[in-house]
């Protein structure tokens, strides 16, 4: 008998493992679906728009592996590799095949590109992508990291939010226990089993209190001598119901505050995933940026590379003005060949750091599409709306998603002062219940009998010290009026950036234009000073220092356009008015209309 029982029960444990396993993946979907159409739902009431907040599909399978397992993981070997226990050989002079001028130096690296515009090799350039402000944005919206944290923090408050949901729905309780005993020698060994059957389901009241209904059943037999001494069976229906403390709607409030939450974190997912393209394209401007002073760099080489060649020659024919014209010239050369060089440098870093910022890898080769060139990039600036700053400032009032949460935190601290304030009520509870039993005489668990029907009510008044509670309640109005106070500053905050997001465009604006006519002068400058050095008129000295103008002010432009774009979308961004579609575009932009009279904002 025993062991036939310890076969059941094994059998039965391995049924139960084989059946969680294969209903992992089932679970997993079922509860992914019920949370995105939490999420969506949610979405539409508090943005009236749906993007997608999906974290992915998830197996629930874990590759395991002997280190998980290690009080040692992974120790380090004290030894370094072979290539680093020692330096790198010191350099052998070359041979002197004659003096080699720089300008044949520098003339030899250009051919080997080592002087070129570009930061790749041919073969490098050949494999890798080069990218437009969508293609980055699109790619950020698919892999960011960042992002995916986003999304993920979203399905948790769903997920939180269903189960305060489920609590609140009728809960199911089922239960089976059995014993055995034998009882040896004494009694021939004789055996018995008893067996109790427990079905329970409650349900919580919105406004306090507790009703629950319960079925229980026992079975007692003798095994050895196949006799059921025993099986009663009863039926019980019990409620709780607070009439004072925690009556109301207080009793609702972890329903309530759960619902708000959702859609706090709607709100704050939609944010962040808005600041984040921002800040990406904010980056990919930098980028652009930064290939541009790349290619300034180079020209300006190739330019003082000319002026050093005929500052030489002129040298050369004893013609020059002053002894330092060509040390000048070569002097300028060199310092644009280590701008190159270190701008070639900033640029690779740069493309790295931005790998990362979108979930790319850095082993990638990831080339950007220039100023110029880039149509999506220049299509930012047809965002910029023609509104004045007091109706900028009352849409952003208006339509900041984390000023919205913020207001609404001032109304989940009222219903604290609520909560705080019945607490300190005394306790006043009404219990009831009605207990239906089976005849004993009887051996049947579902046979009830109605004249053995129990009715029980009784009123229970509990008086206590309520120091706590009256600390708490005097805790929650200061919490309120820091509330409301939070909520007044982060008003002012958001009317400042706007403030300040409209000045910065109209000074990026005026810095692009100041910067391209400083271009315009410093080229037709470095025209006449060539010109008059052609002529003997002047030494290099204002060829020197055109071309460093030049370059400066091509360099100001370039930083300018940039700005200029990031500050328009930071503009949007601040005012709540930017839209991002599921593929990282910018949404049409169009002209939108103030929520309040331009004369004054919305409170």
């Amino acid at each position: 008998m025993i062991a036939r029982m310890r076969t059941i029960a094994r059998y039965t444990i391995l049924s139960t493992v084989v059946l969680v396993i294969g209903c992992q993946q089932k679970i997993i979907e079922q509860t992914d679906r019920s949370v995105y159409r939490v999420i969506e739902k949610r979405q539409q009431d508090a943005l009236g728009e749906v993007s997608n907040a999906q974290i992915g599909p998830e197996t629930g399978k874990v590759a395991k592996s002997a280190r998980m397992y290690s009080f040692v993981p992974q120790p380090l070997d004290p030894e370094l590799p072979e290539a680093f226990q020692q330096g790198s050989p010191a350099p052998v002079p070359a041979a002197d095949e004659g003096q080699r001028d720089d300008g044949d130096n520098a003339a030899e690296r250009d051919d080997e590109e080592t002087l070129s515009a570009e930061i790749f090799s041919k073969d490098e350039r050949a494999k890798a992508q080069t990218f437009a402000l969508n293609d980055a944005l699109a790619y950020a919206m698919s892999h960011g990291r960042d992002l995916q944290n986003a999304k993920e923090d979203l399905f948790l408050a769903a997920l939180d939010l269903t189960l305060e949901r489920h609590l609140w729905t009728p809960q199911w309780v089922a239960s089976v226990q059995g014993d055995y005993a034998n009882y040896g020698q004494v009694r021939d060994f004789d055996n018995a089993m008893s067996a109790v059957a427990d079905v329970a389901v409650s349900q919580r009241l919105p406004y306090g209190g507790e009703v629950t209904a319960q079925i229980v059943g026992t079975l007692m037999r003798d095994l050895g001598r196949h006799i059921t001494s025993g099986e009663t069976g009863s039926l019980i229906l019990d409620a709780n119901i607070p009439l004072l403390r925690g009556a109301g709607r207080v009793a609702y409030e972890s329903r309530y505050q759960a619902e708000r939450d959702l859609i706090y974190a709607v709100r704050t997912y939609e944010r962040f995933r808005r600041s984040y393209l921002v800040n990406v394209a904010a980056d990919f401007f930098s980028l652009q940026q930064s290939k541009a002073a790349i290619d300034n760099a180079y020209k300006s080489y190739l330019s003082r590379n000319q002026d050093w060649e005929k500052a030489d020659f002129i040298n050369r024919l004893g013609q020059s003005q002053t002894v330092f014209d060509a040390s000048r010239a070569r002097s300028s050369l060199r310092s644009a060949e280590a701008g190159l060089v270190s701008a070639k440098e900033q640029l690779a870093s740069a493309l790295d750091r931005f790998k990362i910022s979108i979930g790319m890898s850095v082993d990638v080769p990831l080339a950007v599409l220039s100023q110029d060139a880039d149509e999506n990039a220049a299509a930012t600036e047809a965002l910029l709306p023609d509104v004045s700053e007091s109706a900028a400032v009352a849409v952003a009032v208006a339509y900041r998603l984390d000023l919205l949460n913020n207001a609404d935190a001032v109304d989940d601290t009222k219903r604290g002062v609520d909560v705080a304030r019945n607490s300190i009520l005394p306790d006043l509870d009404l219990t009831g219940s009605v207990a239906m039993a089976t005849d004993p005489n009887q051996k049947n668990a579902l046979s009830y009998n109605t004249e053995r029907t129990t009715w029980r009510g009784g009123i229970e008044l509990r008086l206590d010290d309520r120091k706590t509670e009256r600390n708490a309640f005097r805790s929650s109005l200061i919490s309120l009026r820091r509330a409301q106070r939070n909520h007044e500053e982060s008003v002012d905050t958001v009317r400042a950036d706007v403030r300040r997001a409209r000045r910065r465009i109209e000074q990026a604006d005026n810095l692009r234009l100041i910067q391209a006519m400083n271009v315009d002068e410093n080229e037709i400058r470095l025209l006449a000073a060539r010109a008059q050095f052609d002529l003997g008129q002047v030494d290099n000295q204002d060829v020197v220092d055109a071309e460093n103008d030049l370059l400066a002010a091509r360099n100001s432009l370039a930083r300018a356009v940039a700005d200029y774009r990031v500050a328009i979308l930071e503009f949007r961004l601040d005012t709540g008015t930017l839209r991002v579609t599921d593929d990282g575009r910018w949404a049409a932009p169009g002209l939108f209309e103030p929520a309040a009279p331009a004369d004054g904002p919305v409170e």
